[in-house]
């Protein structure tokens, strides 16, 4: 099943592109030097992703990162190029039937069509940079948290979470260190890492030496964290034991009691079919200390509900990243991004810091939440 729905999936791109090529093609001058470089640069874009997902591992380092910016870059920003080509056409079907061209359109058809063209790679420029300050910048969400469960001999805590680092060729070492800076600056008692630590290449934050940056996390009571779906696709072993030795404690299907005071609750990603109910994690606690789940993907928030968890971290959804991917993931989540309370569980899905594909966020942003958890006034 999950092959033939690669297939369909494949099959429409495929077809997309072809779309997508021809209407580029058609609007450029017909000389073959033009055309050969367009066909060229084409090809490089729109298989550069496969490129580097089935032989990024066998390529040097610096064709992996170009063949991942490239096709991360494209597949990113795909939906902008097609709709900015099915609007010509719509443009040209409405001529057609109701003649609303200007007449300096209609006598000079070839040259208008080269506008467009312009124009519409100038706007994809554009919209890219406004995307990449929006990534570039992460902002901190601040929430103030008031456990049901525990007692004021719990006291206050200061969480920072963060989601989706996605490091590897996009996500780089120079950037990282700018992240971790930024968390440190909170002053943290405990920092959360909520999955999708790694990106695909395991190789690629090897070769970086990010552990080095990762070890100058400080927080009073260390540095959690859960895997994530793109975790496993990185190599999940290598990924763990890379992980403890930056110095982080990986939960998985685990619960950890943090000085008497709190329990963290770290499930594994739903990638893997047998992880534990988080009933079965819950059952062995002290139900008398506030409970913090760290759950990668936002899909069983009903759970955390029903067994008293006071305050559930997700990410996953990257909430989207690009307008409109962000209306879709509402639709798909019963909650893709931000704060919500239900019965006495407090969720917050966050955006991420990182991301896929190209470093491009529109009508999202890049973010850290620091969460003050009061328990005294139980």
């Amino acid at each position: 099943m999950n092959l033939i729905r690669f297939l369909i999936v494949l099959s429409v791109f495929i077809f997309l592109n072809v779309y997508l090529y021809m209407r580029g093609r058609q609007a450029l001058p017909d000389r073959l030097t033009i055309q050969s470089i367009y066909t060229f640069v084409f090809l490089v874009f729109s298989l550069a992703v496969f490129l580097a997902i089935f032989l990024g591992d066998r390529l040097p380092s610096w064709l992996t990162l170009v063949f991942e910016y490239a096709g991360g870059y494209y597949m990113i920003l795909f939906v902008y190029l097609f709709t900015a080509a099915l609007f010509g056409d719509i443009l040209r079907l409405s001529d057609h039937f109701f003649h609303i061209f200007p007449a300096w359109i209609s006598n000079n058809y070839d040259q208008a069509k080269l506008w467009y063209f312009g124009i519409s790679m100038f706007s994809i420029v554009i919209v890219s940079l406004i995307g990449f300050i929006r990534f570039a910048n992460p902002g901190i969400v601040s929430l103030e948290v008031r456990p049901e469960s525990g007692s004021k001999h719990a006291g206050d805590l200061t969480v920072v979470a963060a989601s989706d680092l996605h490091l590897g060729n996009v996500i780089r070492r120079d950037r990282l260190a700018n992240w971790v800076e930024l968390i440190n600056s909170q002053d943290p008692d405990i920092i959360l890492l909520a999955g999708d630590i790694f990106d695909r290449s395991y190789r690629a934050v090897i070769e970086q030496k990010m552990d080095q940056e990762l070890l100058k996390l400080k927080a009073t009571y260390g540095v959690y964290a859960i895997p994530g779906n793109h975790d496993y696709y990185a190599g999940l072993d290598q990924v763990l034991d890379f992980l403890e030795k930056s110095g982080i404690k990986v939960l998985r299907d685990t619960a950890v009691i943090i000085d008497d005071r709190f329990v963290i609750i770290g499930r594994d990603d739903m990638t893997n079919k047998n992880r534990k109910s988080l009933g079965m994690l819950v059952d062995s606690l002290n139900h008398g200390l506030p409970k913090i789940v760290l759950d990668h993907q936002p899909g069983s928030l009903d759970e955390s509900v029903r067994y008293g968890v006071d305050l559930h971290i997700s990410g996953h959804t990257h909430n989207g990243q690009i307008f409109p991917f962000n209306r879709i993931v509402s639709r798909i989540y019963d909650l893709g991004y931000g704060y919500r309370k239900t019965g006495n569980t407090h969720f917050y899905v966050s955006s991420g810091l990182g991301l896929w594909g190209a470093p491009v966020r529109l009508g999202t942003k890049s973010e850290i939440v620091k969460i003050q958890l009061d328990s005294s006034a139980n």
